[in-house]
């Protein structure tokens, strides 16, 4: 029986297409029953380094989903492995947790019911948290700067990792904040500048703002989070950072 030229490379191609679906639905599968198994332990899902193995995928204007526990959805629920657009909107809901990759190989954990708008930038990015809390580990590549914005309170960061809550205690006019390594410039609701902070262990301050004016306070209190949950962090993400300071 004789086959054309072109028939051939018809063949070859839906063979190509066909082994690329099935690879696609395996790792899919893999992920929801690791999905699956670690929910019932109450534990970050984290079943296969989907950043590794899929990098060509991601856009430069996209955050992908390293790690989920709970719910956590745009205008989707979200799955690990899914992408989040620049600009989107990421809520959560009560006791649940997202981690999300950058492709600067910035990493960040939303926690339990927070309200998240990621805005990525040629040389870094923003973070609108309008509710909950993040926990964030920003690469020490060059030239990569982020700036928090919380209703209260306004950060600048490079290289650095923190932890932050919007609506400290349940009031949105107060905002929690602590380096816990690095360096960071605070300021107020307008960009104004407040306070420069510098450190390599945790260093915590809350800013409280009546409207017009914020006040920071020093708080010798370091709240929702641990060394342990920043080293994940930052394995999750592949971040390039030093880990030297982290008591473990």
């Amino acid at each position: 029986m004789l086959i054309n030229r072109s028939s051939k490379i018809d063949f070859m191609y839906s063979c190509c297409c066909n082994r690329r679906k099935l690879l696609k639905r395996s790792l899919q599968t893999i992920s929801l029953l690791a999905l699956g198994s670690c929910q019932k332990n109450s534990s970050l899902v984290s079943p296969i380094d989907l950043r590794a193995q899929e990098s060509s995928k991601i856009q430069a204007d996209t955050l992908q989903i390293l790690a989920l526990r709970g719910k956590a959805q745009t205008q989707k629920l979200l799955m690990v492995g899914d992408q989040v657009f620049s600009g989107e909107v990421v809520e959560l809901d009560k006791d649940s947790e997202v981690v999300l990759g950058t492709p600067d190989q910035s990493a960040f954990q939303l926690n339990s019911y927070a309200k998240v708008q990621p805005i990525l930038e040629k040389e870094g990015g923003q973070i609108n948290l309008e509710r909950g809390s993040v926990t964030a580990a920003i690469t020490q590549k060059r030239n990569r700067k982020y700036h928090l914005r919380m209703p209260a309170l306004q950060v600048s960061v490079r290289g650095t990792v923190f932890h932050a809550e919007a609506d400290w205690l349940g009031e949105p006019d107060q905002a929690y904040f602590c380096l816990c390594y690095g360096q960071a410039d605070l300021k107020g609701g307008n960009g104004e500048e407040l306070i420069h902070l510098s450190a390599r262990s945790h260093t915590a301050v809350v800013g409280i703002g009546d409207g017009h004016n914020i006040v920071i306070q020093p708080l010798d209190l370091v709240a929702n989070h641990d060394d342990p949950g920043i080293k994940r962090i930052i394995k999750l993400g592949n971040v390039p950072h030093e880990m030297s300071w982290l008591r473990l």
